[in-house]
């Protein structure tokens, strides 16, 4: 079987293509990529392909970024294919967004494929990663750290719907990589008997990569038979690996809590066997638990940040500890997520979240509206007792003005500060309880306690967010006037 037949065949078998559909070519120049070129222009007929030919120019390497481009475009030019070019100072790029230029051109990348699909050139996009990158990519993340899922590679085809941690501008791209079976140096070969040129580009060589050390230093002392096993290794923890997502994403829905940018998932779900798990023997169920959730785990530091590039497993173990041993308000800084524990859940959160703000003091003298730390607000006003309706729910915010004169100070929580809530309590007079325990009780979060406002009047504090107003200044039959405090959204 010829290396045409090879490539039509692992199309066919893998459904990447279908005919009538738009592919655009993603080509560097490199001879991987003009050999993608002119395997597809060979096939398209036979698999009824209309075909464009498309380059990124990163302007990283001067007139040479400008040769390649010149190369792409005259080899479009003699198959008599659409050539479409995009030029970005990837470089730039990288210095704007605080990253490595790898990481700032692979999104250069995408996002110039998600233009080719929102302006109707393309249905899916071709790119050129081979056996060897696949045999790299396994490798690479093996030494990184990762875990199983790791292991599955480069998949033949994705649904592309992210840049890194940004949105693409397009809802999705269908990416297609029909040489993953086939070694480069396959493909060099076809192009010598095309006599079909290509260019070299030496950064692929930098020994500062990563993936170019094991490409140079440790894939050549392999037998060549090394490439093929981690080939299959990858294709068969991919098939395993569409099982475990079946199961991960049925368990999350029933687990998992989305809460405006925040996901919650209650410890448990992590800790306790699975009912799936029930009928194994005690030390295989604690294993498949453990199994499981750290694929739970996988699922929603994915959910939150967009994608699990620089999650290693290093990092969902240090997760699953905090759900089995963590203690309420403790948190882990990852890589573009941040998690905590409150109580019995971990709450997962895209970046790293600002400390709260403290150290705030603000003085009313009359009623008005204040602006609090954060972007909230809180209203103080003066009502009538005789308007407020009967069975006012918020008349735990409502205390007597009598009782709590202006002026008044709005703070924040500091730790030692006691209260005593006027719905519960001791007799009016005790010194009641440390505000801490009663968050506690409440069940308030840790990061939700710092930024906490208590409002003073004469040196006491008369009203506690989540907590209403003290007994010592609640309404009583005898209350003309009723001081009303709320705290309102954005």
């Amino acid at each position: 079987m010829n290396l045409t037949d090879t490539v039509e065949k692992a199309i066919r078998r893998a459904e990447l293509l279908r005919p009538g559909m738009r592919v655009a070519c993603a080509c560097s120049g490199g001879a991987d990529s003009v050999a993608l070129v002119r395997l597809l222009y060979e096939l398209k007929d036979k698999l009824g392909l209309r075909l464009l030919v498309a380059h990124l120019n990163h302007q990283l390497r001067g007139e040479d970024s400008d040769a390649d481009e010149a190369f792409v475009r005259r080899l479009a030019e003699r198959l008599e294919l659409e050539f479409i070019v995009r030029r970005e100072d990837v470089a730039a790029r990288a210095e704007k967004d605080k990253s490595n230029l790898e990481e700032a051109g692979r999104q250069a990348r995408l996002e110039f494929f998600a233009s080719l699909v929102a302006g109707g050139k393309a249905d899916a996009v071709a790119v050129a990663h081979t056996l060897d990158d696949q045999a790299e990519t396994v490798l690479a993340r093996l030494v990184r750290g990762a875990g199983t899922r790791g292991l599955a590679g480069i998949y033949p085809l994705v649904e592309q719907k992210r840049a890194g941690d940004k949105p693409l501008p397009y809802p999705r791209i269908k990416l297609v990589r029909p040489l993953l079976g086939v070694r480069r140096v396959e493909l060099r070969d076809y192009l010598d008997s095309l006599q079909q040129p290509w260019r070299e580009d030496a950064t692929n060589r930098d020994p500062a990569r990563l993936r170019s050390r094991l490409r140079i230093e440790l894939l050549p002392q392999f037998n060549p038979a090394a490439l093929e096993h981690l080939g299959r290794l990858a294709d068969h923890a991919r098939e395993e690996e569409s099982f475990w997502a079946a199961l991960v994403e049925d368990r999350f829905k029933a687990f998992a809590q989305r809460r405006g940018r925040e996901v919650e998932l209650a410890a448990a779900a992590l800790v306790e066997p699975d009912p799936l798990l029930a009928r194994l023997p005690e030390r295989r169920r604690r294993e498949g638990q453990r199994a499981l959730a750290r694929r739970l785990l996988r699922r929603a530091l994915a959910e939150v940040r967009g994608d699990l590039r620089r999650i290693t497993l290093t990092h969902v173990e240090k997760v699953l500890a905090l759900a089995t041993e963590g203690q309420s308000g403790k948190r882990l800084e990852l890589p573009g997520v941040e998690v905590e524990r409150q109580f019995d859940r971990l709450v997962f959160r895209a970046g790293s979240t600002p400390a709260a703000a403290t150290g705030f003091e603000l003085r009313i003298d009359a009623p008005q509206t204040v602006r609090l730390p954060g972007g909230r607000a809180l209203e103080v006003k003066l009502v009538e007792v005789a308007q407020l309706e009967p069975g006012y729910n918020g008349r735990r915010d409502a205390a007597d003005a009598a009782r709590a004169p202006f002026p008044l100070l709005v703070r924040h929580w500091r730790p030692g500060d006691r209260f005593e809530a006027a719905p519960v309590g001791r007799p009016a007079g005790s010194r009641g309880r440390k505000l801490k325990k009663l968050f506690q009780q409440q069940r308030i979060p840790l990061c939700e306690r710092k930024s906490t406002p208590v409002v003073v009047s004469g040196g006491d504090i008369i009203w506690v967010r989540r907590l209403g107003v003290a007994i010592g200044c609640a309404l009583t039959e005898s209350s003309r006037i009723a001081l009303l405090i709320e705290e309102k959204g954005e």
